[in-house]
């Protein structure tokens, strides 16, 4: 979708009842690296960074070959970097897989962040 302004972009919110839409949640993590929807897209997601069912589509996006490339996932990494630690420590598995991505931009945490916190 194309949005030329984050009004527009709040037309659509990834979540309504406690359950997450990841098409929505999608485009938010796409226009998350357009700068002049950052401010609207941090403040929104700042009171879900301990949400466990946003964390699990986080990694569903930064772990599937499907949406490789995409901006999606620099979003969701970018995103994960920001939740809660204790929640991310219940999800370490996945944590572990995502920081150990040959490409630099799919990893949440650059190595000496990551590894002070999570062993």
């Amino acid at each position: 979708m194309y949005f030329s302004s984050p009004e527009e972009l709040k037309k659509i919110i990834p979540i309504c009842d406690g359950v997450w839409n990841k098409d929505y949640l999608y485009e938010y993590l796409v226009w998350d690296s357009n700068i002049e929807f950052e401010e609207y897209i941090n403040s929104f997601f700042q009171d879900y960074l301990d949400n466990e069912n946003l964390a699990n589509l986080l990694f569903s996006f930064l772990l599937d070959d499907y949406y490789d490339g995409s901006d999606c996932q620099m979003g969701a990494a970018r995103l994960i970097s920001k939740m809660d630690k204790h929640l991310l420590q219940t999800k370490k598995e996945l944590l572990i897989q995502a920081q150990s991505n040959e490409v630099e931009w799919k990893r949440p945490f650059s190595d000496e962040e990551y590894l002070d916190w999570l062993l």
